[in-house]
């Protein structure tokens, strides 16, 4: 009985005084350190005068943030559900946050376009065939040089109608 109640004591400290270092692991990129310190700096206001900043205004606006430069040539493997893999190449050109430029894979291949927010999440439209057949792909640069992206196939007569898969590429140097 003795145990159960020193767990629970423990398991409620853990919960009620770790969850305010999670969120500020989060929120700041540190332990409780920096966010105690800059609640307790005193910058002659009265304590009616202080307001607790606004989570969104903490976090950088994706939009606001200039995109990352991805522009040049690209290489990497796409894994198509019923197709298999395949080698893909693109020739990304970078105009701000939009993207176009020729792909292609042992599968085929022609144009694409899309677009690069500040976050790094990378949206693509690359054309596959006739009419409008294409592949939508949604993505992000996990790391300077790579992109993952995942795809539905879209519009594309003879090709089974929930055809997925995902596509890792990465700059050439």
């Amino acid at each position: 009985m003795k145990l159960s109640k020193t767990l629970m004591i423990l398991t409620t400290s853990l919960a009620v005084f770790g969850i305010g270092h999670v969120r500020a692991l989060v929120a700041h990129g540190q332990f409780g350190c920096a966010v105690a310190s800059a609640a307790s700096w005193d910058d002659g206001s009265s304590p009616d005068d202080a307001t607790a900043p606004d989570d969104d205004a903490v976090a950088p606006d994706k939009h606001k943030v200039p995109p990352p430069d991805i522009a040049g040539d690209w290489e990497g493997e796409l894994d198509d559900n019923d197709l298999g893999f395949s080698d893909i190449e693109l020739g990304i050109n970078q105009k701000g946050t939009k993207i176009k430029g020729p792909w292609e894979s042992d599968f085929g291949g022609s144009k694409f376009t899309g677009s690069i927010n500040g976050a790094g999440e990378v949206k693509m439209k690359l054309k596959a065939g006739k009419g409008g057949c294409h592949l939508a792909a949604v993505g992000e640069l996990v790391t300077v040089g790579e992109i993952e992206m995942t795809y539905v196939v879209k519009s594309c007569k003879g090709v089974p109608k929930h055809d997925f898969g995902s596509i890792d590429i990465f700059e050439e140097p």
